[in-house]
């Protein structure tokens, strides 16, 4: 960004309009990827902030240089460390601002302070807001890396409540008849069926942006301590999101355990009793061709619902698994042809008779997501995850029909706020600024019905 044009711009839109500082502001975070043209944040339909259209990165910026062309050319006597007072009455003014307008980027931008070059109040301001759309961007960035999958594991679930039961009507069951002319329709009921989901829990993290930072035009170090705050946020949601689908948590603590109709059973098991019907959702059956798929498959076919007894109608469509088995998935799916072989005798050597049926592609290649992480392996064979040894591990596998087994309960999604430092801050360390992110929001077994777990 060049340091003229911004300036250029910034006096533009600022001599235009009472509002122009606000429409500058608006217009770097759209070309960030951040907002709309009208200032409206990019969110999906969980409310998660989103990146689109980006015309810019946050590394082309430089904060000195958007100092200087915000600011104006006196920019250094409001960030030079050696002047202990030279923001403070800047910062004390935004601080009230900010409890009287809370949440407000727009206040920032046109409530002037008191005892303060109003000018300089407002720039200062405008400055601050754009560093925190660069923050924003590298936090988001890294929030949400591709390497993370826990959006993939389990959609989010917008929720008010900490913890809560969530009610759906159970199925009718087949209690169709054959009516003839005259005859009453046949009456059914439904039945309360629920869940309950856990209490949520908030990560949170946050960066510091101090006069120094300004002055030494220290850019790259806001933007990598900015993408450390969205990848350790990121970090510590896929860690709990993992634990509670590959099922690391015991069930009397609650998080990956299924609570259905007020009783407790494992998210995984071999043989329980839930209902009127036997879940088995876990078996011996390592990856190695696609039979093994075929196994998984089947008890999706036999899964019962707990309250009819009927078959479970299933479309499992993605398959998760350890490092050592990723190109056996790829090999078992992309393959452009198939040949089974039988023969009547030991080996195909003394066989009399050889028969080879060949097709072309893979059974299940064309309806079937791959999905890794070295997170899940690492959860595997941690002593507090699920303290298998490495041999084991490579062998574990799951499948599942996507957003159904489980949901994340998102009381609210990554959100960045920025404020100001205050007078104690100002002299002791010389902030300028923080910027943070948190969300809140906890993993839930929804549908044990909808995933198998294939073990060693």
């Amino acid at each position: 960004m060049n340091l003229f044009k911004t300036r250029q711009l910034y006096e533009s839109r600022r001599g235009a309009s009472a509002a122009g500082r606000i429409e500058f502001v608006n217009e770097c975070r759209h070309w960030l990827g951040l907002c709309d043209d009208h200032g409206n944040d990019h969110k999906d339909p969980a409310g998660n902030r989103m990146l689109r259209d980006r015309q810019i990165k946050a590394e082309q910026f430089s904060v000195a240089e958007l100092a200087e062309a915000i600011v104006g050319a006196n920019w250094r006597f409001f960030f030079d460390p050696a002047n202990q007072g030279s923001m403070s009455g800047a910062l004390q003014h935004r601080m009230l601002v900010e409890q009287q307008y809370p949440g407000d980027r727009r206040a920032l931008l046109e409530a002037t302070g008191v005892g303060v070059d109003p000018t300089a109040f407002l720039d200062i301001n405008a400055f601050t807001s754009v560093v925190g759309g660069l923050i924003e961007v590298k936090i988001l960035e890294n929030f949400q890396s591709p390497m993370f999958l826990a959006e993939a594991l389990m959609p989010a679930m917008p929720t008010k409540l900490n913890g809560q039961k969530v009610f759906n009507a159970a199925r009718i069951g087949d209690h169709a008849i054959r009516r003839v002319p005259g005859e009453p329709h046949a009456r059914a009921q439904f039945a309360e069926r629920y869940v309950t989901t856990p209490a949520t829990r908030e990560n949170s993290l946050a960066v510091d942006v101090y006069k120094e930072t300004v002055f030494y035009d220290l850019t790259g170090n806001i933007l990598e301590m900015a993408a450390s705050v969205g990848e350790w946020l990121g970090y510590r949601k896929e860690l709990d999101v993992i634990d509670c689908f590959i099922g690391v948590t015991s069930q009397s603590s609650g998080v990956s355990a299924f609570n259905y109709g007020g009783t407790t059973y494992n998210a995984y098991s071999a043989s329980q009793t839930i209902g009127k019907s036997t879940l088995v959702n876990q078996q011996s059956n390592a990856l190695n061709d696609w039979t093994n798929i075929e196994s998984s498959w089947l008890l999706f076919a036999r899964m019962q619902d707990p309250e009819t007894g009927t078959r479970v109608l299933t479309n499992p469509n993605v398959i998760v698994v350890n490092p050592a088995k990723l190109n056996t998935a790829k090999l078992i799916l992309g393959a452009a042809r198939t040949e089974v072989r039988t023969s009547g005798g030991t080996t195909q050597a003394t066989a009399p008779t050889l028969q080879v049926r060949d097709t072309p592609g893979a059974p299940y290649g064309n309806e079937i997501e791959v999905y890794w992480s070295p997170l899940i392996e690492q959860r595997c064979t941690d002593a507090t995850g699920l303290n298998l040894s490495q041999s084991n591990a490579n062998l574990y596998w799951w499948h599942f029909e996507r957003g159904r087994p489980f949901k994340y309960m998102q009381n609210w999604p990554l959100t960045t706020w920025q404020f100001s430092g205050g007078q104690y801050e100002l002299l002791d360390k010389g902030i300028v600024a923080t910027y943070g992110a948190n969300e809140r929001g906890i993993p839930s077994v929804w549908s044990p019905w909808h995933v198998v777990n294939n073990t060693n």
